[in-house]
């Protein structure tokens, strides 16, 4: 959560998979979060 604000974003998301070696499409991405998107508002929230 770059920005502090309690989320993680696809934006977010993509930069540590690709620091990890991964390189995910914007697809994939919002695929990983809508797997654990409890309230359903695009976004990981904790």
């Amino acid at each position: 959560d770059k920005d502090g604000d309690g989320q993680i974003t696809t934006k977010e998301l993509g930069t540590v998979m690709r620091s990890l070696g991964q390189n995910p499409s914007e697809s994939e991405l919002q695929d990983m979060i809508n797997e654990v998107d409890a309230d359903n508002n695009g976004t990981i929230d904790f």
